[in-house]
């Protein structure tokens, strides 16, 4: 049996394949054959050439898979969004039920919980508030996956990351290679000291992808994937890597001015987050980040560095 991965030349998805092959696993990728794939993959990687939007290229795609991972998603295009990540997940969990697929994984994100960087704790317990198209398709999405859960039949599983970075190229601009140029260049600067991180490495969301496909309790569940620590620190590691001053903090009154012009515009809501998104229950089950943030920046910008990414 083998396992087959949507959304597989994207930057989650060739991190989830690349460990995947380490596993030996039998790998099939759906793709619509407009993407180089990685020279490392080879030969091992089986293509199967089709679209989520077209149900009859799916079939053949899931046949004689145990697993489906489904990463694949239009984040961009609001008018392609409802048909890629709505009616094409409604495609293929009808071609996976078709062809007995034991184990569908669902790769969503904390956005459909909707926070707006208010101080709370969040779960999965707490009802969704998606406030964009994209972020209300892929609960629609998560919606389709979990109706389609089987105890003795198809089974599934959500995981909601928060930001993802790590080391890779990706399609659109990185922004995380950014956030850590402005903090080698000095220009970076904290608007208050009770930010929460919501970053999250792409290497432990790859591991909780494998988790809850190798625990029982998962099944049918929701799962958020983050990490929860103060900016400053995640900030303050990341200049320490890069072996420069810790960012300054701006007194109060005038680091309210800044964050209150950049919530009117709904820009950059990472730099003054102070919602939690707690990853607890997926801890739960016995797992543990196997990288953690510390160890995930250090990967990420040594890659940066290894490509002059940093000096431009």
């Amino acid at each position: 049996m083998g396992t087959l991965v949507t959304g597989a030349t994207g930057f989650v998805g060739r991190h989830l394949v690349t460990r995947l092959l380490e596993e030996n696993d039998r790998v099939r990728i759906l793709t619509r054959g407009n993407r180089q794939l990685p020279a490392h993959w080879g030969t091992r990687v089986e293509v199967a050439l089709g679209d989520l939007c077209d149900p009859a290229t799916l079939l053949s795609a899931v046949e004689g898979c145990e697993t489906v991972y489904h990463l694949a998603g239009e984040i961009r295009n609001p008018l392609q969004m409802e048909s890629t990540n709505v009616q094409g997940t409604r495609n293929l969990l009808a071609a996976c039920r078709q062809q007995r697929v034991e184990h569908v994984v669902y790769l969503s994100s904390v956005g459909v919980m909707g926070a707006t960087g208010k101080s709370q704790q969040l779960d999965e317990t707490n009802e969704v508030a998606p406030r964009g198209p994209y972020e209300t398709s892929k609960y629609v999405g998560e919606q389709l996956v979990l109706q389609s859960h089987q105890p003795k039949g198809m089974q599934v599983s959500v995981l909601r990351p928060s930001i993802v970075f790590g080391e890779g190229e990706r399609r659109g601009p990185d922004r995380f290679l950014s956030f850590v140029r402005a903090v080698r260049s000095k220009r970076f600067v904290l608007f208050s000291e009770d930010y929460i991180s919501s970053y999250i490495y792409v290497g432990d969301v790859v591991a909780a992808c494998l988790a809850v496909i190798s625990s029982p309790d998962a099944a049918g569940e929701v799962y958020i994937v983050n990490e929860p620590v103060p900016l400053d620190v995640f900030v303050d590691e990341i200049a320490s890597i890069l072996g420069v001053r810790n960012p300054p903090v701006l007194p109060p009154p005038v680091g309210a001015i800044p964050e209150g012009a950049l919530r009117l515009v709904r820009r950059f809501q990472s730099l003054y987050n102070r919602t939690v998104f707690s990853g607890d229950k997926l801890l739960s089950l016995g797992f543990a980040l196997p990288f953690g943030y510390r160890e995930g920046l250090r990967r990420t910008i040594l890659w940066y560095q290894e490509r002059g990414l940093l000096c431009r």
